[in-house]
């Protein structure tokens, strides 16, 4: 993975000196809309580098939680 991707990425939604949004759970990113809300846009490619980045988890966390009978983890 690309040093800037890793300078320029943080978990932290609210750091406004990182432009791209780490998302640990499922193994994503994104860059930051910075509109006041918390949303951002999925990336597959570095935009230094343009190297592949890894494949999401997301769907692989809501099948597990699905098979655990959960199906709005957010309740």
């Amino acid at each position: 993975m690309c040093d800037k991707l890793k300078e320029f990425a943080s978990e932290d939604f609210e750091n406004i000196d990182t432009p791209i949004l780490y998302v640990n759970k499922f193994n994503e990113y994104g860059i930051k809309i910075m509109d006041g809300g918390n949303s951002s846009i999925k990336i597959q490619y570095c935009p230094w580098c343009g190297e592949r980045l890894p494949e999401s988890k997301r769907d692989q966390w809501f099948d597990e939680l699905e098979s655990l009978g959960i199906n709005d983890p957010w309740s």
